[in-house]
């Protein structure tokens, strides 16, 4: 069960668009595990447990990349409260926090790709919608990204970065678009064909 999570900001620990997209990323990890559950009762294989274990596992990490994003903005924003000389460390920290969270999240899109495979009929429909939820965390963690790279001296870190998430959100696009197209074809594959 996924734990309550505050949103609520707070000094300790201010939440954004990151922790948010971090546990709805976590949510369609969820629902994508609850759909291959449900295909493995009619058509069990090594390959369907290693996906629900792995989407198990993903949604429980993206849980605590929400935290820890959670943590690493407010120790940045206290770094620069108290003007301290450590404060291109911790918006650095703040920057790797959101930016392991979007990866974290577009490899789940490669688990629904895995998935699309084997959902079929209208179930197969929340495989499609999960890797649409991801694909959407990704693009708003990498807003809140994108923000806090203008704040860097480091600049080389910070074109490597600014590269990295372009080539993010192109592919967690594109392999989304694959996905919904895949499950297009699997929930109508149990259909009749519309009367004429």
């Amino acid at each position: 069960m996924l734990p309550l999570f505050d949103l609520r900001a707070s000094e300790d620990s201010p939440t954004g668009v990151v922790a948010a997209a971090a546990l709805s990323a976590s949510l369609a990890l969820r629902v994508l595990k609850s759909v291959l559950e449900v295909t493995a009762r009619k058509q069990d294989s090594e390959r369907l447990r290693e996906l629900i274990e792995l989407a198990g596992q993903g949604a429980e990490h993206l849980v605590t990349l929400a935290a820890e994003d959670g943590a690493a903005y407010a120790a940045y924003l206290q770094a620069r409260r108290e003007r301290s000389p450590h404060v291109q460390a911790a918006l650095r920290r703040a920057i790797e926090s959101p930016l392991a969270a979007a990866r974290a999240a577009a490899a789940a899109i490669d688990l629904c790709a895995g998935a699309a495979g084997y959902a079929r009929g209208a179930i197969a429909a929340d495989v499609g919608g999960a890797a649409a939820l991801l694909a959407g965390a990704v693009r708003a963690i990498l807003c809140s990204l994108d923000a806090n790279l203008c704040g860097l001296d480091d600049t080389v870190f910070a074109r490597d970065v600014a590269a990295e998430t372009r080539t993010l959100e192109e592919r967690t696009t594109a392999q989304a678009a694959r996905v919904l197209a895949a499950v297009k074809t699997a929930s109508n594959s149990d259909r009749l064909a519309p009367p004429a």
